[in-house]
């Protein structure tokens, strides 16, 4: 199979899919993995792995990925995904606050 036969058959099962060209609510996008994360907020991934470690206000806690928990969509193992989006944000927080 060429690679237009495979672009093709791509588009031509996307179309038959039944959500095809429908989205209720728009995705986030998404970083999938630390240094994906660092990539996207410009920054290097030890920036990342620091802001996971950092605790949170409200509990004082950095259990489970410090304050960029809520950015976290999936963790399964070691594989993390983000929403860069709300990472940001939480970032972007966390750092004028430490100003």
């Amino acid at each position: 199979m060429t690679g237009e036969e495979y672009c093709q058959l791509t588009q031509y099962a996307l179309s038959l899919s039944p959500n095809a060209g429908t989205s209720s609510a728009p995705m986030g996008q998404k970083a999938l993995g630390v240094h994906a994360l660092a990539v996207e907020l410009g920054c290097s991934d030890s920036t990342i792995y620091a802001l996971m470690r950092a605790a949170r206000e409200e509990d004082g806690s950095a259990e489970g990925g410090g304050i960029l928990k809520p950015a976290i969509v999936s963790r399964i193992g070691r594989r993390i995904v983000f929403d860069v989006d709300t990472a940001r944000r939480l970032a972007d927080g966390y750092q004028s606050a430490r100003k």
